[in-house]
């Protein structure tokens, strides 16, 4: 378009001087001599003229270009046009600053995202209507949930306690969740501007581990001390009580108060030696030899070993998990976790006059071992105190039990929980139980 505009503003100059001598070309040959040189330096102004605005123009094309084109990488050359040169040097710098800031944005994005992927806090993010967008691995593994499942849906249309309670949060709140197990939950609802609307995130601390952490070292020390102490002060009592049988009266009526009288004595010391042990016990859980374990052998074993036990209580035990399900555990510790859950199962059992039975099953979709009795229901109080240190809902129960099979069952990496649920009775189920891949 500037070119067909300059070509006519030549035209129509050289055709007015033209013009305007031609008449006068015989009277005034010089007159028309002078116009047609006039003319001719006149187009070469112009053609210049064209070149200087049009070569300008031209690499300011191409700038847009570059720019509409999201092209960052690409630089415009230099030339010996000086504006033209200015115009490159400055776009260059342009172009030079957006790449720089734009590779420093996609650091920060990355660094952010990996952060978010690694750290151990669960995150999940919602879109402006209150839907789930993102969510990191350790929200997802705290959930039980994969991504496609919970991804565009609302906190309240999800079958997940978890997110049903922190979907009561009010904005700009942290508060502690707990559940069965002792699971225990920090949660933290906040929100951020983003392309001008808000967008709300949820921060979810699992204090779980942690508080088992703190439990035992508060009570580890105490326990090794007092067990030490007494373990000594029964053997030396112990002794004494043997040594004293030597020097029993000769009287056979005082004789026979006499021995009873120590043999008392030294089982008292022993049942206390028995009670000190089971504390102890709960400080000195091994750590897990991990190696493939064939859960179903190992299980119908147990079943079998108590069925007679069981059986003469009218208990009836059955077990459902799928043949040859190997997992990656300690197989002693998972015996001596099975022995508590099943002896737990039978004193709750025997409370009850009616129907006694047991039920073991194994869900594979999501891998769930559940325990079953048709016990005495769990309630929400009794429930939310279960696992914690020396608690037992039974009179003469010392709380040892379910601390180590909670010990045996965080130390596998797994989850789990004791409840009611609407069967009635009481349900312990072992949560994200994973088969070996290698069987």
């Amino acid at each position: 378009m500037l070119k067909i505009e300059y070509s006519l503003l030549s035209i129509l100059i050289v055709g007015t001087l033209l013009g305007v001598t031609y008449t006068n070309r015989l009277e005034s040959p010089l007159l028309f001599l002078t116009a047609e040189v006039v003319s001719v330096i006149v187009v070469l102004w112009l053609i210049r003229l064209y070149l200087f605005v049009s070569k300008p123009l031209k690499e300011l094309n191409n700038a847009l270009r570059l720019l509409t084109n999201n092209d960052f990488q690409s630089r415009l050359l230099p030339t010996p046009h000086p504006i033209v040169n200015k115009l490159v040097t400055v776009f260059n710098k342009m172009i030079d600053r957006i790449h720089q800031e734009r590779v420093e944005q996609r650091e920060q994005s990355y660094f952010l995202e990996h952060l978010i992927r690694a750290t151990p806090h669960g995150i999940i993010i919602l879109d402006y209507d209150q839907k789930i967008i993102k969510s990191n691995p350790t929200a997802i593994n705290m959930l039980e949930m994969g991504l496609d499942k919970i991804q565009n849906k609302g906190l309240d249309e999800l079958d997940s306690p978890l997110l049903n309670a922190i979907h009561q949060l009010p904005l700009e709140t942290a508060q502690d969740i707990q559940f069965s197990g002792g699971r225990k939950y920090r949660c933290h609802k906040s929100s951020f501007i983003f392309q001008g609307f808000q967008q709300q995130f949820i921060i979810i601390q699992d204090l779980y581990l942690e508080d088992i952490k703190k439990e035992k070292q508060a009570y580890s020390k105490v326990i090794r001390m007092m067990s030490h102490e007494v373990n000594n002060s029964v053997g030396a009592i112990n002794s004494f009580v043997d040594t004293l049988k030597m020097f029993a009266p000769t009287d056979e009526e005082l004789k026979g108060d006499y021995i009873d009288a120590l043999t008392i004595i030294k089982d008292r010391n022993e049942s206390m030696a028995g009670f000190m042990k089971n504390f102890a016990s709960v400080v000195k859980v091994p750590e897990p030899d991990f190696q493939k374990v064939d859960l179903t052998e190992l299980l119908e074993n147990l079943t079998d070993l108590y069925q007679a036990d069981l059986l003469q209580h009218q208990i009836d035990i059955s077990l459902s998990i799928p043949p040859k399900m190997i997992v990656e555990a300690d197989k002693s510790l998972l015996e001596q976790l099975f022995i508590n859950i099943i002896k737990n199962a039978k004193e709750a059992l025997l409370e009850v006059e009616t129907e006694r039975s047991i039920k073991i099953d194994f869900d594979t979709n999501s891998k769930r071992l559940q325990i079953w009795n048709s016990g005495p229901s769990i309630s929400k109080e009794v429930e939310k105190k279960l696992f914690t240190p020396f608690y037992s809902s039974k009179p003469t129960g010392q709380g040892i039990g379910l601390m180590l099979c909670r010990d045996i069952i965080v130390k596998h990496g797994w989850d789990f929980g004791l409840f009611s649920d609407e069967r009635g009775g009481a349900t312990f189920v072992i949560k994200q139980l994973k088969q070996s891949k290698n069987v």
